[in-house]
């Protein structure tokens, strides 16, 4: 018996289902993976938002524990605050950006719905299918626009935008017409409020990384051969310098930007969904395992960059 591996017997499964005219059924498993890699993406990223201020601190610390003349402070010597005093990054914009993700996620999962029932509901507001909260997402962002964080204001229109595409997702109508309709309204909304979270990285966080990577080496080289290392027994010589090795794995991991080649790799499998879902019948086929491809690569992203990613959470 001949076996095939996961990825092209996915791939075959689902060309025959159009093959034999299942066109009910045809976005059940493609949309399916797409809910699922979204939830994970999310999920990785997430936790990177979450640890910007800890990493900080936990820079700060590093520095004040490498000069015995430092003291733990909430003010430095300028009377600015210290990570300890003040976090570098607001929680509100953090959460707000969290929230964004969570937005994403609830579209990646009424498309789901609606590739998996035989009888859409009716009509849900958008409040209804993402509660008070994120339906009032953008007017958080339009409070946190200005200096305090001038990335803010580019996320209101999406928001807004992509809210009410949720919010009117549950017609009663056939399911081809739904999804297509959905990925054509929504694309464009996902597509700059991804951008954005990308650019977030590449402009904001992976700058951010970079400089304090960075630093975090050449403090612990300078504390370690600034140090009377003859009296260092072996095991301490060696837990500083795996300091060291830990430190130089997350410079390297910083100049790749590993998150923001998983949202690049999110927006491509997106693109390849909506190419599938609203291209003619005759190229339905070619579409879809493309769309295939472009899913199993996400796949291979999350994992390699997760691991990736973890060098540079504190």
């Amino acid at each position: 018996m001949i076996t095939l591996p996961k990825s092209k017997a996915f791939a075959l499964v689902a060309a025959i289902s159009i093959l034999t005219g299942c066109a009910a059924n045809r976005y059940e498993a493609p949309v399916s993976s797409f809910r699922d890699k979204t939830q994970q993406t999310i999920n990785v990223l997430s936790t990177f938002y979450s640890s910007r201020n800890s990493y900080e601190v936990a820079l700060y610390l590093q520095t004040v524990a490498a000069d015995s003349s430092l003291r733990v402070e909430t003010t430095d010597a300028s009377g600015n605050p210290t990570p300890l005093g003040k976090p570098v990054f607001s929680p509100a914009s953090i959460k707000a950006r969290l929230d964004a993700l969570t937005v994403v996620g609830v579209y990646a999962n009424r498309l789901y719905d609606l590739a998996n029932t035989t009888a859409p509901s009716k009509f849900q507001s958008a409040t209804t299918a993402l509660g008070s909260n994120l339906s009032s997402l953008d007017k958080s962002f339009q409070k946190l626009q200005g200096e305090s964080d001038p990335t803010a204001n580019k996320y209101v229109g999406p928001i807004s935008s992509l809210v009410g595409t949720i919010g009117e997702m549950f017609l009663e109508r056939k399911r081809d017409e739904l999804i297509t309709k959905a990925v054509t309204d929504g694309a464009p909304q996902v597509e700059i409020i991804l951008s954005q979270v990308r650019d977030d990285m590449d402009k904001i966080f992976s700058l951010e990384i970079i400089t304090g990577s960075n630093e975090r080496l050449a403090t612990l080289i300078s504390a370690y051969n600034n140090s009377d290392r003859a009296k260092l027994t072996y095991e301490q010589r060696m837990a500083r310098l795996n300091e060291i090795e830990a430190a130089f794995n997350e410079v390297t991991a910083s100049i790749g930007s590993a998150p923001s080649g998983l949202v690049a790799s999110m927006m491509e499998a997106h693109k390849a969904l909506v190419q599938e879902a609203t291209s003619p019948q005759k190229a339905k086929m070619n579409n879809l395992a493309a769309l295939n491809g472009a899913l199993q690569q996400w796949t291979t992203q999350i994992e390699t960059l997760s691991t990736q990613i973890k060098p540079l959470l504190h």
